[in-house]
């Protein structure tokens, strides 16, 4: 290719409005952008990036992405506020207004109301709250999207259409994402306690560190793709390994047990592991 024609090139795409523009680079909007990428949703060209990290921005650029200005905002098609709720405010006094009668805003804030992004943004712009988790990572997220939110049908295909690049997606109510957020957008951090408990509960019965880490994350990697292939309901799959007078029975029976006890999940975990381990000493004596 001729020098001459790079230079066309390059000034071209320094000229193209970004269909996509993301404002907060970290992990969401990181995971957002390779989804869309991966997808063939958009071409990395067709985005650009908003955040005040040079870091950041490298990342972006990195993916093929462009560092765009504010100015760039109101032709764009879609706008994703990837901050952190307590950058909300800095994030927004970047932008202005350029946003207000132009693209559709997409938020992933926790907390911040549609009613308050839209407030700041002018009064009048298209805001829609969506609530992704960490698996987006992995394009195994779980994304809830308002649904009561003042915009067409079609805004909400769109929405749905970017998130669908990094997992599942299902409506729920604005007045609902309090719950929303402690359920899916929380939940991944909740399992990893759950499993550093389960491996901490596994050494206490006896079980070297490695071993014991090993086999508590293969078990729930391996129960969890159970889960997801089959379809079936937890309390089902939990039946079908459960049988009565066994060690499974004997340690959920203790999980029931004293779940409202002191001592916090690891406590509880220990004591779960115990009895079924003593459990099938008992049946090994048998």
């Amino acid at each position: 290719m001729k020098a001459g024609r790079r230079t066309d090139d390059a000034r071209y795409l320094a000229q193209m409005q970004p269909r996509l523009v993301i404002v907060g680079f970290g992990n969401v909007g990181h995971s957002i952008v390779r989804g869309a990428i991966e997808s063939g949703l958009a071409a990395p060209s067709e985005m650009g990036v908003i955040d005040p990290d040079p870091a950041r921005v490298e990342e972006a650029r990195e993916l093929g992405m462009r560092a765009v200005q504010p100015t760039v905002i109101g032709d764009a098609e879609m706008l994703v506020l990837a901050v952190k709720p307590q950058q909300f405010v800095s994030a927004v006094a970047s932008i202005g207004t350029v946003a207000r009668d132009g693209p559709l805003v997409i938020s992933v804030m926790a907390g911040v109301r549609s009613n308050a992004i839209r407030d700041a943004l002018g009064g009048s712009a298209r805001v829609v709250r969506t609530m992704p988790n960490t698996p987006a990572a992995v394009r195994r997220a779980m994304t809830a999207v308002a649904s009561d939110a003042d915009v067409v049908e079609a805004d909400f295909q769109k929405v749905e259409q970017l998130f669908a690049s990094v997992g599942r997606t299902i409506r729920v109510p604005e007045a609902l994402f309090d719950a929303v957020t402690a359920v899916s957008g929380s939940g991944p951090a909740f399992v990893f306690r759950f499993l550093e408990a389960w491996a901490f509960a596994a050494e206490e019965i006896g079980l070297p560190t490695d071993t014991a880490r090993t086999l508590a994350r293969e078990t729930l990697v391996g129960a969890a793709a159970l889960l997801d292939a089959t379809r079936e309901e937890p309390e089902v799959l939990r039946a079908k390994v459960t049988s009565k007078g066994g060690t499974t029975a004997a340690g959920v029976a203790r999980l029931d047990d004293v779940a409202a006890r002191p001592g916090g999940l690891d406590a509880l975990m220990v004591e779960t592991l115990r009895a079924a381990r003593d459990r099938g000493t008992e049946l090994g004596r048998a």
